[in-house]
This record gives C-alpha cells, sequence and structure tokens, in this order.
C-alpha cells in the first residue's frame, strides 16, 4: 500500500476517538465531499442532489452539540436516534460523540413498545425522532406504561418512561420539539465545536446497538471508540470499501453494518450518497425510490442486505419473461450468460457460436448493470444474513461482483470478507486482520478475538459470560468451516438446526436458500423440530407472480388470492420436487403450505434487518403447521 492510499485513513490511527477522527479529518480536507444527498417531493419526481462538505457540516455539528451541551449531555449520557437514514442521523451523531455521549440507535420501523424497551434499558436522556409518526410514538410512551419483559434479575414490569427532550428531524405535533433545522440556524450557538472532553479514549463507550431479538429481549451492544476505529482501519486496509469514491447508504443506521459503511464515509477519503426522503410525516422506506436513487447516484459500492441483491435478481428475471422482442433478447442474454458461467467455472472451452454470442451480448449484460446501480458501479456487498450462493452467481454471470462478507454487532461489526479480487462464491471470505477465529472442535462454532469484537452486553453479566470466555473470545452462535485458504463457510445458526424425531440435525438455511432462485417465491421456512419428517411453508413475490401468470394467459383479478391458484400452487409443488430430487430423505420436504401474506417488519414476523423471526412465524402458524403432519 503506498503513502497516500494510507494516507486517505491515517487519522484514524492517529485519534483515540470517533470524533477526533472526524475533526482531525475536517481540518485537514475542508474542502472534501462528506456526502451527497436526494431531495424529491415525490417518490417518481425528479432528484436535485445536494453536497456537504465537512467545512459545511462543521458549525451544523457544533451548534448541535453546543445545544446538547445545554441540555446536559455530557461524559457518558446516553441519547437516541430514531430514524432511517438521513443526513440529520450522522450529523447528530458526531455532535454526541463530541460530547463524549453514548448514542442509542433505534430501528425507525419499531413499534412504539418495542422501541419503549430500548429508551428504557439504555436509559436515554434525550431522542432525536425522525416524524411525525416517530413523536407519535413518544406521546404514546409518555402517557401509557411500557411493558419490560423479563431480564437477568429483573422481573417483566410496565414502566413509564421519562424522556425530558426530543429533537425532530421534520416538524411533528405530537410532542413538544425543538427542529434540528433551528437548531444548526441558531446564529446564538457557536459555529465552533467544543474540545472533545480528554478523558474520552478507545476503551470509552461510544455507542448502545440493540441484537434483533430473534431470541428473546434485545440485548444492548456496548461498543467502544476502539471498537470502531479498528473497525474503520481493517475494512479500509483490506480495500473493499473504495477510498476514492462513494458509498451508496440506505440501510437503517441502527444497523451495525450501515454504522461501519457511515463511518467509512465519514471518517476516510470515500464519501457516502444518500437517498431521497420522499415521506416527511412517516419513516417508510419506498424501495422502488431507493432503486432509482442507487441508479442515480452512481456510488461505487453498495453495502446492502441480501434481501435488496435477491429482489433484483428476481426483477431482472421477471422482465425477461414475455413474448416482446425486448424480452425475449434479454431472456437470451441471461441464459446465455449463465451458460457461458458455467463452463467457465468448470474450466470447459467455448464454442465459438457461444462465444460471439457473449461477446455480442456484452452491451446488453452493461445496460442491466447501469440500470440496477449506475454508471461508475464496481462493486456490492453483502452483510447482515446468508446471501445464497445462486443469486451470487446469477450476478457473476452478468459480470456484477458481490462480495459477501461476515460480523455481528457483538464484532463491531466485519469479521470477514470477500475481495473483488479475492472471492470464493459460497463463502464470507478471509478474517480481517488482527482478528482470530477458530472453529470449536466440540460443534463446529465459530468463536473470535480481536481489537474490534465488544466485550459484552449492556447490564446483562449472565448472557455475556455465557457468549465470551475468560480468554476473551466470542462464541458467535454460528456455525461454519475454514478452508485450507482460510475462507470462511457458515453453514447454519448453532441455535437453529432442526432437529429431527429420528436425531438427525439440519441446517434449514441452507435449504431455504434452493428456493431464492425462484423469482416467484417470498420468503421460505423450513420446520421439522421433533417431528417424523420435514415441511415448508412459503410467501409468494406477488409483483413476480402475477406478471409471470399474465404471460401464460391468466387474468388475475386484484382481489384474488393467488396462493390458493391451482397454477400457482403447480408452480411451488414443482419447486419443493426439485429441491428434494437434491436433499437427503430425511431431510426432503414431505408437505407445504402457501401462506396468504407475506413475513414482512410490520407484521412482526422479519427483523429490522429483513431476517425472520423464527419462533414467531412458527407461533403464529402454529395450527397450520399442524395440519400439515395430519395430512
Amino acid at each position: 500500500m503506498s503513502a497516500s492510499e494510507a494516507h486517505q485513513y491515517d487519522n484514524v490511527a492517529r485519534s483515540k476517538s470517533i470524533a477526533d477522527a472526524f475533526w482531525l479529518r475536517a481540518q485537514e480536507a475542508p474542502d472534501s465531499i462528506l456526502y451527497r444527498w436526494a431531495t424529491a417531493p415525490s417518490a417518481d419526481a425528479t432528484r436535485v442532489w445536494h453536497t456537504e462538505t465537512y467545512a459545511s457540516a462543521k458549525p451544523k455539528i457544533a451548534r448541535i452539540a453546543h445545544h446538547l451541551k445545554s441540555l446536559g449531555v455530557g461524559v457518558g449520557s446516553t441519547v437516541a436516534i430514531m430514524s432511517q437514514t438521513r443526513p440529520e442521523w450522522m450529523l447528530a451523531d458526531i455532535a454526541i460523540q463530541t460530547l463524549g455521549g453514548i448514542a442509542v440507535s433505534v430501528y425507525q420501523s419499531l413499534p412504539a413498545h418495542e422501541a419503549g424497551y430500548l429508551l428504557f434499558d439504555s436509559k436515554a436522556q434525550v431522542i432525536f425522532v425522525e416524524n411525525e409518526e416517530q413523536a407519535q410514538k413518544i406521546a404514546l410512551l409518555r402517557k401509557s406504561p411500557c411493558p419490560i419483559p423479563e431480564r437477568e434479575g429483573s422481573p417483566a414490569s410496565e414502566e413509564q418512561l421519562c424522556i425530558p427532550h426530543v429533537i425532530s428531524f421534520e416538524r411533528v405535533d405530537a410532542v413538544a420539539a425543538l427542529m434540528v433545522n433551528s437548531i444548526i440556524n441558531d446564529t446564538n450557538l457557536p459555529a465552533e465545536p467544543p474540545p472533545v472532553p480528554a478523558e474520552i479514549g478507545r476503551d470509552t463507550i461510544a455507542s448502545y446497538v440493540y441484537t434483533s431479538g430473534t431470541t428473546g429481549p434485545p440485548k444492548g451492544v456496548v461498543q467502544t471508540h476502539g471498537n470502531h476505529l479498528t473497525n474503520v482501519e481493517q475494512v479500509s486496509h483490506a480495500g473493499v470499501f473504495i477510498l476514492d469514491g462513494s458509498l451508496f447508504l440506505y440501510l437503517p443506521l441502527a444497523h451495525s453494518f450501515a454504522r461501519l459503511a457511515y463511518y467509512v464515509g465519514f471518517l476516510t477519503s470515500a464519501h457516502l450518497a444518500l437517498p431521497a426522503i420522499t415521506d416527511h410525516a412517516t419513516s417508510k422506506v419506498d424501495l422502488a425510490s431507493v432503486a432509482r436513487d442507487i441508479r442515480e447516484a452512481g456510488a461505487s459500492v453498495l453495502p446492502s442486505v441480501p434481501r435488496l441483491f435477491e429482489k433484483m435478481a428476481a426483477a431482472i428475471q421477471a422482465r425477461a419473461i414475455g413474448s416482446s422482442l425486448q424480452q425475449k433478447i434479454l431472456s437470451l442474454c441471461l441464459k446465455n450468460a449463465q451458460q457461458t458461467y458455467e463452463r467457465r467455472v468448470k474450466g470447459e472451452p467455448l464454442g465459438v457460436l457461444e462465444q460471439l454470442l457473449f461477446n455480442g451480448m456484452a452491451p446488453i449484460r452493461a445496460k442491466v448493470k447501469a440500470q440496477l446501480f449506475g454508471s461508475t458501479f464496481r462493486h456490492g456487498i453483502s452483510g447482515g444474513a446468508k446471501l445464497d450462493s445462486s443469486v451470487n452467481k446469477f450476478f457473476d454471470a452478468l459480470g456484477i461482483l458481490i462480495c459477501e462478507g461476515y460480523g455481528l454487532t457483538e464484532t463491531c461489526v466485519a469479521t470477514n470478507v470477500n475481495l473483488p479480487n479475492k472471492r470464493k462464491i459460497g463463502s464470507v471470505g478471509p478474517a480481517l486482520e488482527r482478528i482470530e477465529i477458530r472453529i470449536s472442535p466440540a460443534d463446529g462454532e465459530i468463536i473470535m478475538r480481536g481489537p474490534n469484537v465488544t466485550q459484552g452486553y449492556l447490564r446483562r453479566p449472565q448472557a455475556t459470560a455465557e457468549s465470551w470466555d475468560s480468554d476473551g473470545w466470542f462464541h458467535t452462535g454460528d456455525v461454519g468451516r475454514l478452508d485450507e485458504d482460510g475462507f470462511l463457510y457458515i453453514t447454519d445458526r448453532k441455535k437453529e438446526l432442526v432437529v429431527t424425531a429420528g436425531g438427525k440435525k439440519i441446517p434449514p438455511q441452507s435449504i431455504e436458500g434452493l428456493f431464492k432462485k425462484h423469482p416467484f417465491i417470498s420468503q421460505s421456512l423450513y420446520f421439522g423440530d421433533g417431528k417424523p419428517h420435514c415441511v415448508m411453508l412459503f410467501t409468494l413475490n406477488t409483483v413476480e407472480l402475477k406478471a409471470m401468470l399474465k404471460h401464460e394467459g391468466f387474468d388475475v383479478a386484484a382481489t384474488t388470492d393467488i396462493s390458493t391458484l391451482p397454477a400457482v400452487v403447480s408452480l411451488v409443488e414443482k419447486a419443493v420436487q426439485d429441491a428434494n430430487a437434491t436433499l437427503a430423505s430425511y431431510e426432503t420436504i414431505k408437505h407445504f403450505k402457501i401462506l396468504p401474506e407475506d413475513f414482512t417488519i410490520e407484521n412482526g414476523l422479519l427483523t429490522p434487518t429483513m431476517k425472520m423471526k423464527r419462533k414467531a412465524i412458527v407461533a403464529r402458524y402454529k395450527d397450520t403447521i399442524e395440519s400439515l403432519y395430519s395430512a
């Protein structure tokens, strides 16, 4: 690595806190772009793109910090932020870090009682809310006791929350709140930031980030300045983020993966591109609007959870269904790309006509890439959940690189990642520098140690002792293996293994992944715990499915429950037969059910990071599952 490349993030290595690293970067490169963001009156309206530099952001952050200081925020104070990703979120966070406070990130998609638990558990003194939807939650929590689930040493209870200070990003009516715009335009507040407290160091707590709560009440992971700074250094040195380019950030900043990308954009020479906020009253994310902004922003790198890549792949495949000339050409392009890709992987030579067709289809593949990601896109980074290999191979065949990585909130955050020039599809890549990885000989569990790994959960000594051993090794709960080149493969979650009545242990994710290649299937849940055989629940991707049905001559009315249509049942039945042909007899799916609704964050069946809440799904569809065993 050259000196100039190292200089792109050496301020991080020279700093003892997040705020120090940010203000040092601002001092050395005041005119550099910090982020670009879009504005638009509606999702389908023309975008206007704006640019913020370190110099223009400085007085905004300074005034927010001085206002927070006037509210009593200082070293160790907890300040919550409940909002989707937007510029104000990050400006508020740097202001909190400048004062030595602890930022508590709250998913904007959480219902009031779940958000209330996080605010209670973290003892938040001030909260930033995005808009009226989030303000309504605070108003409700102030009026009604919040149910607090049983925790270590604390029985379940109901608590009246006291949140004295609320600051809003948008105008709100539900609670008395001062708007951020009023603060940053208040000339009575100093435009120079207050000095970062001298006692803030790498071991000082910077944030509480809560786990998704799939196995019980969410636990607050205690993340230090050193954890964050180390991880920025690790991924910068690895080269997975392009430090002379931009990162498109749409993931919720309550997620550690998004927080890492944000700090890379704020603390290094890379800069961010942010989507437009088209709904100023609610925090609902319009994925079609985000997709448009991804394309228009032309960012170099897109960090994302697998769900977006899966939806993109399904959309491309759906567009290739039909009898028009354009659809036929796209279908031929996809088929040719897949065939030539499989030959290359096997080391087989291409036929002359096959090679000519592949070369001739290059402009179409380039057009697909640009329509999805923009003209200057280099690669995507997939994290937060397992990316199915078939989806990654689909993009790879089109010349679109997706680098899968791995990390947990407890490892703050990335530990492994594939690189554009060092990839193995199916793996999550080799370990980043200074990270030790072992595979437990007893049960295959992945355990880790390193300077980015956190030290425990907030006020959860028992849970901490269960996950961190006396030598500092963190036990991830994931099962996996390391190959001869040090690439890590995740095979399943230790606690999610299906154990049948016959004692067979089956990793459900690998079987569920077999259905990712079917664009008409949205979600699949494999079940068989304590049962003589295994069954499956499916939800449908209605947009792609209706397009397929229309192509086949079915005119589906808007009110029709397509999950019960014989043509749809036959499609899913064929997908199950194809999957069963690849499985061991004890793994095969004996019966299945197509559910009438999808799993979503709103109905409580997906986490904010788009993972299935298995226990919640099984509990809600208990009778449906039992009926499959009496069929």
